[in-house]
């Protein structure tokens, strides 16, 4: 993706799978180390989007859609 991130740390956040902060930590729940690798990827992919977008704006889910395609299907993985 091209981004520069400050570190990765592991999160226990009880409502977040993943976050990126002002400093741009990208912060990952490890509770997904239950989920299948593609939800991990999508996301850190996710999260590696903040750092150009720092909204859900169509701009960012454009980002998120050009590295994983399929983030919709791994989104509802996510929820359920």
């Amino acid at each position: 993706m091209d981004l520069s991130y400050n570190q990765v740390k592991l999160s226990n956040a009880r409502c977040n799978w993943g976050s990126c902060t002002p400093r741009n930590d990208i912060l990952i729940n490890w509770r997904l180390v239950h989920f299948p690798l593609s939800v991990l990827d999508y996301v850190v992919i996710h999260e590696l989007a903040h750092l150009r977008e720092r909204n859900h704006g169509a701009r960012f889910w454009s980002l998120v859609k050009t590295h994983c395609p399929e983030y919709k299907e791994l989104r509802k993985i996510l929820r359920n």
